[in-house]
């Protein structure tokens, strides 16, 4: 009997202010909710090599909002994607991110967080529900 390799993924839900991040393994069914960066910061790129290395990642999930027609967000996900691929040498998959920040909302709406601490968590929550996502499949 073969056994899979385990991949340990990131799933990085890309936003122009925040972006959440999660981390699991492939083959699995759990995921794990980590922080939410700001995507304003120019010691992103850092942050993320460090999260990288300390969860020992070796394949990157980039949510996109897959649909028929493409906007100004949709580019920038892909000039981000180049960006990752360029900096960690790591294989970058773009997974369906679509209606991840509503279902996150509603779950968060549903815990005892204030509206801050529940407004930076949205992102990493809906990180982790489209690696949740992927893992199903």
């Amino acid at each position: 009997m073969q056994s899979e390799k385990t991949e340990r993924l990131l799933c990085i839900d890309y936003g122009r202010k925040f972006i959440g991040l999660a981390v699991g393994n492939f083959p699995g069914i759990t995921a794990r909710a980590l922080s939410t960066l700001d995507a304003t910061k120019s010691a992103l790129f850092l942050t993320l090599e460090k999260i990288l290395k300390e969860e020992q990642v070796n394949r990157i999930l980039l949510g996109f909002p897959f649909s028929e027609v493409e906007g100004e967000i949709h580019h920038e996900i892909r000039e981000f994607e180049k960006k990752l691929v360029s900096a960690f040498a790591l294989p970058v998959t773009l997974v369906d991110e679509s209606y991840s920040s509503q279902e996150a909302d509603a779950l968060l709406a549903q815990t005892q967080l204030g509206r801050k601490k529940k407004v930076r968590a949205q992102d990493s929550e809906a990180a982790k529900l489209v690696l949740l996502r992927y893992l199903g499949q």
